[in-house]
C-alpha cells in the first residue's frame, strides 16, 4: 500500500494555497436516486444550506470522493433529476473555478471524460425541455496535493489504501449492487464498507497514518466516514467525515492558514426556528505547528 501511495502522490497535481485561500472539504455524500437506498436524502437540506454558506463567502469546495453513488444507480441520469437543486448550486462554483472533484471508489466512474461528458456536462432541464450546461467540461482527478508555504497536504478519498475497495474493488461493486443493498434492508451491514466494518477502518487509517508521518505530510481523506482532528505532534492525518450521519454532516475548512473540522445539522434558534447550524468540533489549528511538531522530533 506505500509503494501505491507513494506512487499516487508523485502524480497527484499541485495547487499552491496561502492565507487568503478559503476552502472546504467534503466527502462521501453518497447522492442516490431517491430511493430508499438515497442515504443523503435525510441531509440534502442541510447540505444545501452548508454550500450557500460556503459560496457566498468565497469558498472553494472540495468534494473528496464518493460524492455520488454509482455503484447501487444503474442510471447516473436519475442522480442528476434527483438533486438538481443541489448540483445548481455545484454548477455556481464550477462557474466561479472555485469546484475541485477527486473521485472515490464509488464515483470511481468519474475519472472517464466520456462519463462526466455524457452525465454531467449538461442536464435536461423538463420544465424548459431544453438542454441546459451543468458542469460542462468537468474533470474528476484520483488526487490532489495542497502546497502551502512549502507544505504538503495530501487529499485523496482513501480507498487506496483499503484493499477490498482498491485491488479488489470490482469484486466489492458487485457485491454491493448485486448483494449487499438488499440485505441491508433486514439489517445486515456490508463487510467490504470500511464505514461500516470498524476492523476494515481501523486498518485503512493506520495505513494512512503510517504514510502520513513517515513523509511528513499531511492527509486529508474520506471513505471511512469517521471524522478524524490529530493532536499536534502525534498524528497528519485528518478525515472529514461524511455527509450522510444520522445528525448532520462534517466537513474541514482551511482558512487564513488554520485548519478546522466542523459539524452541520439542524438546531432551534433563539427564535425557536429550525436552522441549520454550523458548529466547530475540532480546531482552529495553525497548519505549520502540525509539520513544525514531527519535524522537531
Amino acid at each position: 500500500m506505500s509503494k501505491k501511495l507513494n506512487n499516487l502522490f508523485q502524480n497527484s497535481p499541485k495547487i499552491s494555497i496561502n492565507d487568503a485561500s478559503k476552502i472546504v472539504i467534503m466527502s462521501d455524500c453518497h447522492r442516490g436516486s431517491g430511493d430508499s437506498f438515497d442515504n443523503f436524502l435525510k441531509n440534502q437540506n442541510i447540505y444545501k444550506s452548508a454550500l450557500i454558506y460556503y459560496y457566498s463567502r468565497g469558498y472553494t469546495y472540495i468534494e473528496l470522493g464518493d460524492g455520488d453513488e454509482m455503484w447501487e444507480v444503474n442510471d447516473y441520469k436519475d442522480i442528476i433529476d434527483v438533486h438538481i437543486e443541489i448540483y445548481k448550486l455545484l454548477k455556481k462554483f464550477h462557474d466561479s473555478n472555485r469546484l475541485i472533484m477527486i473521485y472515490g471508489n464509488h464515483d470511481i466512474s468519474k475519472k472517464s471524460p466520456l462519463i462526466l461528458e455524457k452525465y454531467f456536462y449538461k442536464y435536461y432541464n423538463k420544465l424548459t425541455k431544453t438542454e441546459e450546461l451543468l458542469l460542462n467540461n468537468l474533470t474528476v482527478k484520483e488526487s490532489l496535493i495542497l502546497e502551502y508555504k512549502g507544505n504538503d497536504i495530501f487529499l485523496l478519498h482513501g480507498h487506496q489504501a483499503d484493499f477490498l475497495n482498491s485491488t479488489l474493488l470490482k469484486l466489492s461493486r458487485f457485491l454491493v449492487r448485486n448483494v449487499w443493498k438488499n440485505l441491508e434492508n433486514i439489517g445486515l451491514n456490508d463487510p467490504t464498507s470500511a464505514a461500516k466494518n470498524y476492523q476494515v477502518t481501523k486498518k485503512t487509517e493506520k495505513k494512512l497514518q503510517k504514510w502520513s508521518i513517515k513523509n511528513n505530510k499531511i492527509i486529508i481523506a474520506g471513505h471511512t466516514h469517521r471524522a478524524t482532528f490529530p493532536i499536534i505532534g502525534q498524528s497528519l492525518y485528518f478525515n472529514d467525515g461524511s455527509c450522510i450521519h444520522p445528525n448532520g454532516i462534517t466537513a474541514i475548512e482551511i482558512e487564513n492558514g488554520k485548519i478546522t473540522l466542523v459539524k452541520w445539522n439542524f438546531a432551534v434558534n433563539k427564535d425557536k426556528i429550525l436552522t441549520a447550524s454550523r458548529n466547530i468540533l475540532a480546531g482552529e489549528e495553525i497548519i505549520t505547528s502540525f509539520f513544525t511538531s514531527h519535524k522537531s522530533r
